[in-house]
């Protein structure tokens, strides 16, 4: 269904209004009608090479090249102007049947005449020709652009390839916090690829170019929220692994707290509102946030899934997966998880008060970061080399927390599920299309999942559970789920705080670090080992 939609949407609706231009440029009418065929005739009209009709099958590539025919097919029917080519491009079946009950006249095959043009004047230049210049400029037939038009023209279409390349094809991202550490650090830029895992058509159209969720040198919103577009994704060039990194909107950014400045515009800081009230019991909720938004000046922000916050974490749990985790250790279908280089871990570190250590001067001998003066964050192989190797450092042991609850722990209910993130689990990642049982045990599990993520309205009564109004003793899912986890394990908020990650969230795959600076600041130099390196290969 996915790619009769992408056919439809990029080969069809771009046409569907040409064919009574077809007829007058001497074509079958009915091939405007015909996907992929449509586009072998029209580049006949324009006089283009007909290998174009390659790149036009590669998609994102497709997006130019379809823009650029339109154009052209405007210019070979004598109509130039700003306001023709962008409506071709924006509204192409309004645009083009409009223009047909005005009258059509086909003159020429412009991208062939203007071709041809161009290898005589550059020819004439080259021989100094003056006559066969003055001759080349009476026959273009073409009108002349002022200097202005020009501009804007270069300028509105290099805005329109980088928003379209930065939301179809691949985009650059930063790495600002530790949780991906010793993987991925803080200051490094990272390519992240759209395509690898299909381009997600965008769900808020209605957008600022070329930024995130907010406007530039603001704190306002960049999009405008009361159009929303269903979930899309263009063709995948491959699923996601298990164990690859995967970049991702936050799932629990759908609702924030931001606070007003006094002219109403919103603060520059959101407080996710489910970090703060998960730890409060169930039925005070409510009236929590009732408090927070009356006592501290703050209002409800509440973002679409393409516009929250971008996340970075490795998918180590796949649809229909078990995942649990034993003082630490994770375990995925009841078997120990494949071993990632640079994992990290909190240590506890005792230390020889009369010997003494420096900690700069170890952050620099190892690959490991002192969260406090008797505590760090490391590999358990760098953790042994520690003990073994230092003789100021008298014992090096795991920080980890024993079995029992842990409030802001999913699902945030430790009478049912008492976990904490190193004991946690063994739960079942939901798969597409595999029903799942539910009671009232189970329901915070897939609470959010039900109403949050694919849109149903829940209500329970005693032990009795309602969804859309109808009694429910099982749900099947619409999408895919996954499970992240930060490579820094005890400095990592990911799926152990905020559970499943629905398939719409999902961003794309990190290619490679282009630029890695040292804690994130160009001042403390460049980390250039580290560039041009896969993100994969960390």
């Amino acid at each position: 269904m996915g790619i009769f939609i992408y056919i439809i949407s990029a080969y069809w609706l771009p046409f569907v209004g040409l064919y009574q231009w077809f007829e007058k440029a001497g074509q079958p009418g009915w091939a405007a009608l015909v996907p992929f065929y449509n586009v072998h005739v029209a580049l006949k009209i324009i006089g283009a090479p007909e290998w174009r009709i390659l790149l036009a099958l590669v998609p994102v590539v497709h997006i130019f090249i379809i823009a650029g025919i339109l154009i052209e097919m405007n210019r070979s029917f004598g109509r130039y102007g700003f306001g023709d080519n962008a409506a071709a491009i924006i509204v192409p079946y309004v645009y083009h049947l409009y223009v047909a009950k005005q009258g059509l006249e086909y003159l020429h095959p412009a991208w062939s005449v203007q071709y041809d043009l161009r290898q005589r004047y550059r020819t004439a230049i080259k021989a100094k020709d003056k006559a066969a210049l003055r001759k080349i400029e009476k026959e273009d037939p073409f009108p002349k652009k002022s200097k202005g038009r020009e501009w804007a023209e270069s300028i509105i279409f290099a805005v329109f390839a980088a928003h379209f390349i930065r939301l179809f094809l691949i985009e650059a991202y930063t790495i600002p916090t530790p949780s991906m550490e010793g993987s991925l650090l803080v200051g490094d830029f990272l390519f992240v690829s759209k395509v690898n895992y299909g381009s997600r058509m965008p769900m808020t159209p209605l957008a600022f170019p070329l930024v995130h969720n907010t406007l530039p040198f603001s704190t306002l919103p960049s999009y405008i929220s009361g159009l929303q577009w269903d979930y899309k994704r263009g063709p995948k060039i491959e699923e996601i692994e298990r164990y690859d990194p995967v970049v991702f909107n936050y799932p629990e950014e759908d609702t924030s707290f931001g606070g007003l400045a006094a002219d109403g515009t919103l603060l520059p800081y959101a407080l996710e509102y489910h970090n703060i009230l998960k730890k409060i019991e169930p039925a005070k909720r409510e009236q929590a946030r009732r408090d927070i938004l009356k006592t501290q000046g703050h209002r409800l922000v509440l973002r679409p899934v393409d516009k929250r916050s971008h996340y970075i974490k490795r998918c180590v749990g796949m649809p229909g997966d078990t995942i649990q985790i034993i003082d630490r250790n994770l375990l995925v279908n009841g078997a120990p998880a494949k071993k990632i280089e640079g994992v990290q871990y909190a240590f506890g570190v005792k230390v020889d008060r009369n010997i003494g250590i420096n900690p700069f001067l170890l952050e620099e001998q190892y690959p490991l970061t002192f969260a406090a003066s008797d505590l760090i964050m490391t590999s358990p192989e760098t953790a042994q080399r520690l003990a073994a190797e230092q003789p100021g450092i008298l014992e090096v042991q795991p920080y980890m927390m024993g079995k029992g609850y842990d409030p802001g722990t999913f699902p945030y209910n430790g009478r049912l599920f008492p976990w904490n993130k190193d004991n946690y689990g063994p739960i079942v990642i939901p798969s597409k299309g595999t029903p799942i049982a539910l009671n009232v045990n189970n329901l915070d599990l897939y609470l959010r999942l039900i109403t949050v993520y694919e849109g149903n309205t829940l209500k329970v009564e005693g032990n009795t559970i309602y969804i859309n109004g109808t009694v429910a003793t099982s749900y099947t899912p619409k999408m895919n789920y996954y499970w992240m986890m930060g490579d820094n394990r005890d400095n990592s908020a990911d799926s152990r705080a905020w559970g499943y990650v629905p398939e719409d969230h999902i961003v794309g795959k990190p290619l490679f670090v282009w630029l890695s600076l040292k804690n994130g600041d160009i001042k403390q130099g460049i980390r250039f080992e580290r560039m041009f390196k896969s993100a994969q290969g960390f």
